[in-house]
């Protein structure tokens, strides 16, 4: 361990220990020599707040957003601040960055849901309530996994899932967070087997089935696709994603006029979303309306369909999925 590893790990522990006056001061110092390490300037960033130095604290916080734009925890610290001094609306909109970049924020959560509370917001302050509630039901290991990939290390997410699925083998949280780690790791087979692994276990799992219908086009399986996202529309028609997952499955399987017809009618919805005029751009050229197409705006641009041809590095837990999968349908048949 470096000179600064260790002064880090310091400076974490003066921080638990709320000895924020000795934290800044050892931060102040530690970000003279390595200005932009990301736990320093966050260590920094609350122990400023915690002082009272909140305009210091939310100036950190804007340098650090330079450096480090996709840190969930950055934003909510910055909300932290800007609730601090009764700047509510702002505060909701770190928060809600902050849980856009890591789920498993629990304190925004929960700064959600008293903000949302008090502005009279009854449909959003559940909605957030509904998802600190699910953090406390998830397993400390899949929190913990989710954590680190929101974080940036991929691998070590990997790995902490893995060895929790090896132990927990029916655990279809678990089974899906290492299906987003197969997408991002282009390991697209092994995320499409355990995705419909935990439709078998829960078939009313939606998110679950919209991340399998994402998969399945990936893979090229654009009927397969099709099947799922239009099941998914019928319970929930106006949904955009679920809409847009349909029209790309359509585009795979060369049926351009059934996609240009879901991209349009989005488009009327939303007239400034740049991705759906892209879509149709490609779409009228694809049909041979290449005038149309010149009016959609920016340059025409099709789904990116990928088969996950990269380094491959199987995420070694299909053995024991598939034999809780064969014991679930012989019992499901009794």
């Amino acid at each position: 361990m470096s000179r600064i590893e260790t002064e880090v790990r310091r400076l974490r522990g003066l921080v638990e220990k709320r000895r924020f006056s000795e934290a800044l001061a050892v931060a102040a110092a530690l970000r003279l020599e390595v200005p932009e390490n990301r736990d320093i300037l966050y260590l920094l960033a609350v122990s400023q707040r915690y002082l009272g130095r909140i305009a210091d604290a939310l100036a950190t916080s804007a340098q650090f957003e330079a450096l480090h734009p996709d840190y969930g925890r950055l934003f909510q610290e910055r909300g932290h601040c800007l609730r601090t001094v009764g700047e509510a609306k702002a505060a909701i909109a770190a928060y809600e960055h902050a849980v856009a970049l890591n789920q498993t924020l629990a304190a925004s959560w929960n700064a959600l849901t008293d903000l949302y509370g008090a502005l009279g917001d009854t449909k959003q302050a559940e909605l957030a309530a509904a998802n600190a509630r699910r953090l406390v039901n998830l397993p400390p290991a899949v929190v913990s996994a989710t954590n680190v990939l929101s974080e940036g290390d991929i691998y070590g997410a990997e790995d902490m899932v893995r060895r929790h699925l090896l132990t927990h083998p029916d655990d279809i949280e678990a089974m899906r967070l290492l299906a987003r780690i197969g997408v991002r790791l282009e390991i697209f087979d092994d995320a499409e087997f355990l995705l419909e692994s935990v439709l078998v276990f829960q078939a009313d799992y939606h998110a679950a089935r919209f991340e399998y219908a994402g998969v399945l086009i990936q893979r090229h399986k654009f009927a397969l696709a099709r099947v799922q996202a239009e099941r998914l529309l019928a319970l929930d028609p106006d949904n955009r994603d679920y809409c847009i997952a349909l029209a790309n499955a359509w585009v795979g399987l060369g049926r351009h006029e059934e996609a240009l017809q879901i991209y349009q009618k989005l488009a009327s919805k939303s007239p400034l979303a740049a991705d759906l005029h892209l879509s149709i751009g490609h779409a009228l050229k694809t049909l041979g309306r290449q005038a149309a197409a010149g009016h959609t705006g920016g340059r025409p641009a099709s789904p990116v369909f990928r088969a996950g041809k990269g380094a491959r590095r199987p995420l070694r837990v299909r053995r024991i999925v598939c034999l809780l999968r064969t014991r679930q349908r012989a019992e499901e048949a009794r």
